[in-house]
């Protein structure tokens, strides 16, 4: 993530609708991948605002909402919601005293996710512009958080262009639950936006491309039985020595779920690393850095982010091992992106 400076001098964050130093409220301009300073537009509604740059833009419908979206509208007469919010197509039922809640921390988690695709100069275009290959979120409940729900357990997963969320995820105590119920070291919340973004951008990249025959030298023949491929993992477990050549124990799976995996962790690495290099702790490295020296980069600073976190007593930040075989599909990721 950037770092970003109000006009008045004051550090602000990515989420912020406004400066907590001058009072000033604040955007995040999609276009400029930063946070702009807002005016009001005297000779337009209160709703339009400006950033005193002769550049026009609105706030979106769901900024003076609960969910309090600070991403603003550029060039779209036509939308009220942000390139982000109208990719959501279902909502948890809000007559549910905690889904208001768990839809905040979704939305969050989406917009922070699509910032890092719009970072690697990828695009994003909704279901509503496009019906037949556009973007889609739905964030669904289950039984058991929602006794009136007739599904018994929603899984995240992605089809054509929708991504299912279970809304449960929003909760800490359910992720950590999960967690060990499947003997996973990491699992997060925006680990599932960029695992399913990942399945996504595979169709959008992949299957017609000239990397077709490189992705199946790497990760595998995606088209072997799906279903056969998960009932065999969830009855036999993962390979033996399923580090050897692959991120996670769950890569594995299928190639596609390796493809996943390992696109989702790609996205974790540059994100951190651009953090690291706006807050000066890597100030050599960054996300179009040459692959190798970006690598070994990464690794000095897993160690620090683990030493850190066993500081204070929590378990390590990084808990992967990254062997040559998933360097090498890495690799593929990050020439693919920054090709």
């Amino acid at each position: 993530m950037k770092r970003f400076i109000c006009q008045c001098g004051q550090e602000v964050f990515f989420q912020n609708t406004h400066c907590n130093a001058c009072g000033i409220e604040l955007g995040f301009s999609p276009s400029k991948q930063t946070v702009l300073a807002l005016f009001e537009n005297k000779n337009e509604p209160n709703w339009h605002r400006y950033d005193g740059l002769a550049n026009s833009y609105r706030i979106c419908q769901h900024r003076d909402h609960d969910i309090q979206c600070n991403w603003l509208i550029e060039g779209e007469p036509d939308h009220v919601q942000c390139i982000s919010c109208r990719t959501t197509r279902t909502i948890p039922a809000l007559d549910q005293p905690e889904n208001m809640r768990r839809w905040t921390v979704m939305e969050a988690n989406k917009r922070r996710m699509i910032f890092g695709l719009l970072d690697m100069g990828l695009s994003i275009t909704s279901y509503i512009e496009d019906k037949e290959h556009g973007l889609a979120f739905d964030f669904l409940e289950d039984q058991r958080t929602n006794a009136s729900m007739n599904e018994e357990h929603i899984l995240s997963g992605h089809a054509k262009g929708v991504i299912t969320i279970n809304v449960a995820e929003a909760d800490g105590s359910y992720r950590e639950a999960t967690r060990e119920a499947m003997n996973e070291s990491f699992r997060s919340l925006l680990g599932h936006f960029r695992h399913e973004i990942g399945h996504y951008y595979w169709e959008r990249l992949i299957p017609h491309s000239i990397d077709y025959l490189a992705f199946k030298q790497l990760f595998g023949d995606e088209t072997q039985d799906y279903g056969t491929a998960l009932d065999q993992y969830y009855l036999n477990g993962p390979t033996d020595n399923w580090q050897d050549n692959y991120i996670s124990a769950y890569a594995s799976m299928h190639p596609l779920e390796d493809w996943a995996e390992t696109w989702s962790h790609y996205m974790l690495m540059r994100e951190t690393i651009e953090t690291a290099f706006n807050y000066q702790i890597c100030p050599k490295l960054t996300p179009y850095s040459d692959f190798d020296i970006w690598m070994s980069e990464w690794m000095e600073l897993a160690v620090v982010l683990n030493a850190l976190s066993r500081s204070i007593g929590n378990a390590d930040a990084y808990p992967f091992i990254i062997s040559e075989t998933v360097n090498t599909k890495l690799k593929f990721i990050h020439h693919l992106v920054n090709g």
